[in-house]
């Protein structure tokens, strides 16, 4: 019984090593055709081209910047003009490029239920207040129920946004 903290150790340092290993790999895999990527080239544009690579060869890489995604059942931007939503970036501008690595809810289902519940925290506080001599045993008395209907439904709202999970990745050079 005496190992059982040292074998606990172990076993804890090579999941960390695999994920570690894990990537490291990713971050050095190149983009291919057709994957979704986060470009920054600061000689170009000061904000982050966000887009899907149609082609790349050994000086430049094409995007389609103008993939529309739905949130919530709305689009998330206008369908551009071929002219416009094909952008052209030589890859010595490149400074910094990120892969896609899929859809995540974590960051957005935690802000939108830390922002529900304040939100619902104070609604339900100012509603419960009386009209004469309010105080504010009055106004916190509303606000554990608002607290909690509004965590939840900041939750359900931040699990329908969503986010991007961003992989850093190596320029093809």
């Amino acid at each position: 019984m005496q190992h059982f903290p040292r074998n606990l150790a172990l076993v804890a340092l090579v999941a960390i090593a695999g994920t570690a290993g894990a990537q490291a790999a990713e971050q050095g895999r190149g983009p291919e055709v057709g994957t979704r990527v986060r470009i920054f080239a600061p000689e170009l544009r000061t904000d982050r081209y966000v887009g899907r690579i149609k082609s790349i060869d050994a000086a430049v890489m094409v995007i389609d910047t103008g993939e529309v995604r739905t949130i919530l059942g709305m689009d998330t931007g206008p369908v551009l003009v071929d002219q416009f939503r094909r952008v052209t970036i030589r890859l010595s501008t490149i400074e910094a490029l990120e892969v896609s690595g899929g859809r995540t809810v974590g960051g957005a289902l935690t802000r939108g239920a830390v922002f529900g519940a304040l939100v619902g925290a104070v609604i339900f506080g100012l509603g419960n207040l009386p009209e004469v001599n309010p105080d504010a045993n009055d106004f916190m008395r509303g606000v554990p129920i608002g607290l909690a209907i509004g965590a939840l439904g900041g939750a359900v709202v931040g699990y329908g946004i969503g986010g991007e999970r961003w992989v850093p990745a190596s320029v093809p050079r």
